[in-house]
């Protein structure tokens, strides 16, 4: 077949690729034994298909509860996730403690061992969606990962701009 044109032709051809290399090639890694992967591991389960919908915020239960120690920077505000939250400029320099309560949706600002302020949780979507726009959704979030990352090494390498 020439280079695919069509969404169909291109599944067609990953179709026969993939029939092809677990069914036919034989394939080199220890696991397999120089055998195709189906005739190696022939009663492997099925996958599960991907949901219709995804709850983006089912992370945030497995956290519920959970503590981290920040130092409150000199504007009042702190950083948690790479997300700056402000808190009190009166306290800039102190630590205080940020512990999580999903049943809220809110992080719980904690100084001398006192709740002092509550906040809502920044990027919560707090609807599910299909999964569809889920994956755009993450492949967004990891572009945009990706060009600070970037951007960091670009600063790192090029140093103080004023010298």
């Amino acid at each position: 077949m020439d280079d695919p044109r069509t969404e169909e032709q291109v599944r067609e051809a990953n179709a026969s690729f993939v029939q092809h290399y677990n069914h036919e090639r034989p394939n080199q890694a220890l696991a397999c034994g120089n055998q195709p992967p189906r005739m190696a591991f022939a009663d492997l389960p099925s996958l599960p298909h991907v949901p219709d919908v995804v709850d983006p915020d089912a992370w945030l239960p497995h956290v519920d509860g959970q503590h981290f120690m920040r130092k409150i920077r000199q504007n009042g505000s702190i950083v948690l996730d790479d997300v700056s939250y402000y808190v009190k400029q009166a306290l800039a320099g102190q630590y205080i403690d940020v512990s999580l309560d999903a049943s809220q949706q809110e992080l719980v600002i904690w100084h001398q061992h006192q709740p002092i302020k509550r906040l809502a949780i920044k990027g919560l979507h707090k609807t599910r969606m299909p999964f569809e726009e889920f994956v755009t959704l993450m492949a967004q979030q990891a572009r945009s990962e990706q060009r600070r990352l970037e951007r960091a090494r670009w600063q790192a390498q090029m140093g103080p701009v004023w010298a």
